[in-house]
């Protein structure tokens, strides 16, 4: 793993402001952190990012919810390495405080409905008169301009706006349904790091920021246009073994699928999987999350890391999947919880006083009801 103390992390020194919620714009401040950015989470104790509660909705009111909001797996996976602000954007006192944030930042990222910004006095005019080197980073639904610019959506949606999930046939071309894993959220995080990185080298050349926008829709219809290669035609599929489990098969001879099926029902996942593989196919067994951990896949390697969180405790997150010089990069911190790093940013980042420090919390900007 790298020492955080080396020059190995490459986005060390840049600093993130990142204004985002669910999957896409975290994504992006994830990659972000991982690379070195201090990635500063700004979110309100009244409208705190949604993930937070993301596979722990049913443990409302049967735990204390400053712990349930804590203990999203999904959460603590897309916000590792990131430091937690809190402030009250709706007053003014928070928006300031934010405002000078704003101005020792690099890169604000943001993934609201166009115009939330705008409406929290945040606008383009006055994001450049605060910090004219700022790179804004939108990953809104739709774009600015777009028809249904106000469109409030997830990923389903937009990745069925994009066109994608047309592609989701049976092998008669017939359309079975959306996927459980979409795709316009990941892919949208990944057009956000390339603007992001290169917004930043421009600024730095130029002296002069930009705000870049991307549609999430457009992102994902540009999927459409990946070419599809001529294969020829193979036996492939999910098939069942004889203690219940699938196995997941390429037969490259073109075998008879029904008759491979029925010898499958027969045979231990062992002998389907060596069969397959000797004939020159592919297979391997289909495995739950909770089978991953001791997955032959993952054997052997450091991708899955222990991290332990203040409120929810120990617990495995994974880890960024690349290596540099042979060694993959160290979760640093965990993900942060709620305004956990307020004081440390206002004294830290922004110089402020014990005594400019006291006023906030005594006035309720900066802390929780």
């Amino acid at each position: 793993m790298w020492d955080v103390g080396t020059d190995k992390l490459p986005l060390r020194g840049l600093r993130v402001i990142e204004f985002c919620w669910v999957w896409s714009g975290p994504m992006v401040g994830q990659h972000l952190a991982d690379l070195g950015a201090e990635v500063v989470k700004v979110e309100w104790y009244k409208r705190y990012d949604l993930y937070r509660t993301r596979g722990v909705e049913r443990l409302r009111g049967k735990i204390p919810e400053a712990i349930r909001r804590e203990s999203s797996y999904s959460f603590q996976s897309l916000n590792r390495n990131k430091i937690g602000f809190a402030a009250d954007l709706k007053r003014d006192e928070g928006t300031e405080v934010v405002k000078d944030l704003i101005r020792e930042s690099d890169i604000l990222l943001e993934n609201f409905t166009v115009g939330t910004l705008d409406r929290l006095g945040l606008d383009s005019a006055e994001l450049d008169r605060l910090n004219n080197k700022l790179v804004v980073i939108s990953l809104s639904a739709t774009g600015r301009g777009s028809s249904i610019e106000s469109l409030r959506s997830y990923g389903l949606m937009l990745s069925a706006l994009g066109g994608y999930e047309s592609q989701i046939t049976d092998q008669n071309g017939a359309f079975i349904g959306s996927p459980t894993f979409v795709m316009s959220d990941p892919n949208a995080a990944l057009f956000g790091v390339y603007a992001a990185l290169a917004g930043v080298l421009h600024a730095r050349e130029t002296g002069v920021g930009a705000t870049y926008e991307c549609s999430q829709v457009e992102a994902v219809a540009t999927l459409m246009n990946a070419p599809t290669a001529e294969v020829p035609a193979v036996t492939e599929g999910m098939f069942q073994v004889s203690d219940g489990n699938y196995a997941a098969v390429t037969l490259p001879d073109g075998e008879d699928a029904e008759a491979f099926a029925a010898w499958a029902m027969q045979q231990d996942m062992d002998m389907v999987l060596t069969t397959v593989r000797e004939k020159g196919g592919v297979a391997t067994s289909v495995d739950s999350l909770a089978d991953t951990a001791t997955s032959d896949v993952f054997a052997g390697t450091d991708v899955r890391q222990a991290v332990d969180h203040p409120v929810s405790g120990m617990r495995e997150i994974v880890a960024t999947p690349w290596l540099v010089d042979g060694k993959r990069p160290a979760i640093r911190t965990p993900a942060p919880s709620l305004g956990g790093d307020t004081d440390d940013v206002l004294r830290r980042v922004l110089k402020y006083s014990d005594q400019q420090i006291e006023a906030l919390h005594k006035s309720g900007v900066i802390d929780e009801a």
